[in-house]
Formats: structure tokens, C-alpha cells, sequence
């Protein structure tokens, strides 16, 4: 996928994953390259990345986060994640 091409499903690559990393205590995404270490933001994001559309993803971070205006920081978050070639298009299920 470009990085110029918007991502519908957003989900990570089959080479990368999400995990928090207990010894140092932090959201990682791990890929045979390197880690990404995440803050809070980006792991309750990148933990919603199975998969489902951005507009689904948008829909459930804006129940959880109220008063927050996310839809410009999240579809940034994800184009510089595309862009580090960590997420991929995930089919329509």
C-alpha cells in the first residue's frame, strides 16, 4: 500500500505485533527491524488495528474518549504507522 493511499482496515502486518513489554514497562510494537514504543495513546489505538474500518476504530476510541477531537491525530498516527510499513489493508471480512 502507498503511503499516500487512505487505510480502511487498518491492521499491523503479519511481521509485527503489540506487546507490553513488563520489565521496562511499555507498549511496543515489535518487528524483526526494531520496536516502536508506543505511549498510551498510540497502544489504544494500535490494539484496535484487527482489522475493522477507521470509521469503527474512530467510532470506539471517540466512546472512550469523550471530550477528545481524535480524528485528525488518529488517521496521522496511522499514516506514519503505513508509512514505517507496519500496517497493511486488511480484507472485508
Amino acid at each position: 500500500m502507498s503511503e499516500g493511499r487512505p487505510i480502511s482496515r487498518p491492521a499491523l502486518v503479519p511481521h509485527a505485533r503489540y506487546r507490553w513489554d513488563k520489565v521496562r514497562e511499555q507498549h511496543q510494537i515489535v518487528y524483526p527491524e526494531g520496536v516502536l514504543v508506543l505511549n498510551e495513546t498510540g497502544a489504544a489505538i494500535v490494539r484496535l488495528c484487527d482489522g475493522r474500518t477507521t470509521a469503527q476504530l474512530l467510532a470506539t476510541l471517540g466512546a472512550e474518549f469523550p471530550d477528545a477531537r481524535i480524528e485528525v491525530d488518529v488517521e496521522a498516527f496511522l499514516r506514519r504507522l503505513n508509512k514505517r510499513r507496519l500496517l497493511r489493508d486488511a480484507p472485508a471480512s
